[in-house]
């Protein structure tokens, strides 16, 4: 009989790995037939399980060999069974097969032109919570299957509640913060910002615990959600993206005013076409503001389309203003103090 069924366990496991490998052919041939089609939808869902179910088919051999073979164990008062353990390992790929599935179905709908209206941070935070939602009630189905009682361990949970949420304070308070970010919309994954101390960078991740930004520099900073949330923060993307920079400089006071405008002007023009700005309405601006210790002070204005370029904008603009003050005449001083003796 033990061999019979040793056997039987055998030829199962080996049926179900031959069938994993038909399983990973038939996929591949849908694949080539999805990539045929303008959605890309359907080549990610492909792309997501082909992997997970190649093993599911082989973990499935294995569940339904120990069942055929019923090993089991003791202990303590309770019985265990072998082929429990590779039903958990069925639920656990089965999850991450669908969380796959999720991601993929959030990334292709925000790539569409009506998912391109919505927040996309929204999008990034609820495929972390789907995919936390599917792995809790694969936990909860793999206990059920283990003979554990789950009323009686959520009332254990729910008493311990609140020792747990003082222990988990700052936590809870970064989750919540994270809430508020992703529910506000005022700051995206994606945007440029500029922390209260000065710190110019982009979002990369907002997550339940933290939001990473990555300087200009290419240095990673990760600020707790509350630490975030409890400052004034400057973004160059809301509303809208585009944003003013400008330079301070001064002529000499014997200079012709409306001479210096039209050279700065013409100098603002000359790297707005050549920085290749796109920004409408792209008009720069001149203006004087103070009869400064050695000179005429003005600034610069122009508009750019991002404020990653505004280093290499402001240096291009300062080296063409420098070589068309210099072939106009137009002097630039150096700072000077005039002393009186009395």
């Amino acid at each position: 009989m033990f061999e019979n069924n040793l056997l039987n366990a055998l030829a199962i496991i080996l049926i179900f790995w031959l069938g994993s490998y038909i399983i990973t052919i038939i996929i591949g041939f849908m694949g080539k037939a999805t990539s045929k089609t303008e959605n890309t939808l359907d080549d990610g869902i492909i792309h997501a399980i082909k992997l997970p179910i190649r093993y599911m088919a082989i973990v499935f051999g294995l569940f339904f060999a120990a069942k055929n073979f019923e090993f089991s164990w003791k202990l303590g008062s309770e019985t265990y069974r072998l082929y429990d353990i590779f039903f958990a390992m069925i639920i656990i790929l089965i999850a991450f097969s669908l969380s796959r599935i999720m991601k993929v179905i959030f990334e292709w709908y925000g790539g569409t032109k009506q998912g391109a209206k919505t927040n996309q941070t929204i999008f990034i935070f609820c495929r972390k919570i789907s995919s936390v939602l599917i792995y809790l009630i694969a936990v909860i189905i793999i206990l059920g299957q283990f003979n554990v009682q789950i009323g009686p361990l959520l009332a254990g949970l729910g008493v311990a509640g609140i020792a747990i949420a003082l222990g988990l304070k700052t936590t809870l308070e970064n989750l919540f913060s994270a809430l508020f970010l992703v529910t506000d919309k005022s700051i995206n994954i994606g945007d440029w910002i500029q922390l209260e101390d000065g710190t110019k960078a982009y979002i990369e991740d907002i997550s339940w615990r933290s939001v990473r930004i990555r300087t200009i520099s290419g240095n990673m900073v990760i600020v707790p959600n509350t630490v975030f949330v409890g400052q004034k923060i400057s973004s160059y993307d809301y509303p809208v993206s585009s944003f003013y920079t400008s330079i301070q400089l001064g002529v000499a006071y014997n200079t012709d005013l409306e001479k210096c405008e039209y050279v700065a002007l013409q100098a603002a023009e000359k790297v707005i076409k050549d920085e290749g700005i796109t920004e409408q309405d792209n008009n720069p601006i001149v203006r004087y503001k103070s009869f400064g210790n050695s000179a005429i002070e003005f600034t610069v204005i122009i508009k750019i389309d991002k404020v990653q370029n505004e280093a290499k904008v402001q240096h291009a603009l300062i080296k063409e203003i420098h070589k068309q003050f210099a072939e106009n005449g137009i002097e630039i001083p150096f700072p000077q103090m005039v002393v009186h003796k009395g």
